[in-house]
């Protein structure tokens, strides 16, 4: 991992350790595993949307759930999420779905996540097409206009 891949997950894992805060240290309760699943689901979809899920994606994942000291039972949720979210039959707008009826648009949580995503895109410094459709997809879904895309990722368009 370079150097600056490595400073961009760092940043990601304090950012998803500031938003989910310590819920996941002890048993999961409903909520909690739902921002587990859609998290890691959207995790996954991100890594397989340029085609190919590489071992530096695998690996960001796993440091992320060390970071954010996942129990078993809630690494487990996150692992199967991941798997799921890399399927190409993945319905990510269907867990968008569900994630809003705990945490509403525009939330702390949804913007943490929002920009949790856009660093996984660009933490190998390159956004790929497949990336950038992505993006443009998820941005819209988790209810932000599309020009935030732009606004938070100058040169999304060039990508």
């Amino acid at each position: 991992m370079s150097s600056d891949t490595a400073a961009a997950s760092g940043s990601l894992f304090r950012d998803v350790k500031n938003a989910f805060g310590e819920l996941f240290s002890g048993k999961l309760d409903p909520r909690q595993e739902l921002l587990i699943q859609v998290s890691f689901g959207l995790l996954g979809a991100m890594a397989r949307a340029d085609g190919v899920v590489s071992s530096e994606e695998a690996a960001f994942t796993n440091t992320w759930m060390e970071e954010l000291k996942l129990n078993a039972r809630a690494r487990q949720v996150a692992t199967e999420a991941f798997a799921t979210g890399c399927r190409r039959d993945y319905d990510f707008k269907a867990d968008v779905r569900r994630l809003f009826a705990e945490f509403k648009p525009g939330s702390g949580e949804i913007d943490r996540l929002y920009t949790g995503l856009l660093r996984l895109a660009i933490a190998d410094a390159r956004i790929r097409p497949g990336e950038a459709r992505f993006l443009q997809q998820i941005t819209t879904a988790l209810g932000f206009p599309e020009s935030e895309l732009q606004k938070r990722l100058p040169g999304i368009g060039a990508a």
